[in-house]
Parts: structure tokens; C-alpha cells; sequence
């Protein structure tokens, strides 16, 4: 694919992309064959939201400081990285992206997804105290 070709998620891909969150971790082997769809549509997914993100930071980027506006992204779009991530077990990644997205509203540590999947990543590294 062309790297300037313009990446396009149906409705139907939303749809089952919606449906995915750190809940599915374990559960959902996208290592196999059975889960191959899935997992092609979650790296598809991944390439879209971080050419987004890279697109809107280019923009910030480009404006002039008198002339600059405010290109908000939703917190929620790092946070459903983070489970993309998390899905195909690229922990790093995962944690990098549910750091920003509490990082960005300190109320999102509230929010159970999250945690779930912060706590997965947490538990991969073996960075737990009690």
C-alpha cells in the first residue's frame, strides 16, 4: 500500500472495532489462524489512528504561533490504542498510549478499560508493588 494512500475503515470495521477493548486479552489469539481477519483489521486500525495522530501533530506543527488553533484530539482515541496494542501484545506501546491517555485527564484512571489493560501491561513488565 502506497504510503500517501489514504487508509478507509467501513462501518462494518468500526463496528467490530468498537467492540474490542482490553477484555479481549487472552481470550482473543490473534497469533492464530482462526483470528487472522481480526487481527489484519486491528493493524489496520492501529495505521489509521497513528497516521491520524502524526497528521494532526504535523498540522500543530505548521501553524504559525499567531496563528495558532487548538487541534483537539479525544483522549479515548489513545486509549483505544492502547487496547490495540495490548491486543497484539505489543506492550510497550500499549503502555506508552494509556499513559498519554491519562496523562491528557488525570479523571480517566476512573475508567475500568482502561485500568484492566494499564494493569495487564503492568503485570507484563512485572511492575507491581504491594
Amino acid at each position: 500500500m502506497d504510503e500517501k494512500e489514504e487508509l478507509h475503515l467501513t462501518s462494518q470495521e468500526l463496528q467490530v472495532l468498537s467492540e474490542l477493548d482490553s477484555r479481549q486479552f487472552g481470550f482473543l489469539k490473534l497469533r492464530g489462524s482462526e483470528h487472522g481477519r481480526t487481527r489484519a483489521l486491528i493493524l489496520k486500525a492501529v495505521k489509521y489512528l497513528e497516521g491520524m495522530l502524526v497528521q494532526v501533530k504535523e498540522e500543530e506543527r505548521a501553524c504559525s504561533p499567531g496563528d495558532r488553533r487548538d487541534i483537539c484530539i479525544d483522549p479515548k482515541t489513545y486509549c483505544k490504542l492502547g487496547h490495540f496494542h495490548l491486543l497484539l501484545e505489543d506492550y510497550a506501546k500499549a503502555m506508552s498510549a494509556y499513559q498519554k491517555f491519562y496523562s491528557l485527564e488525570p479523571e480517566n484512571w476512573k475508567d475500568p478499560l482502561f485500568l484492566y489493560g494499564l494493569g495487564l501491561c503492568y503485570y507484563h513488565y512485572n511492575a507491581f508493588d504491594w
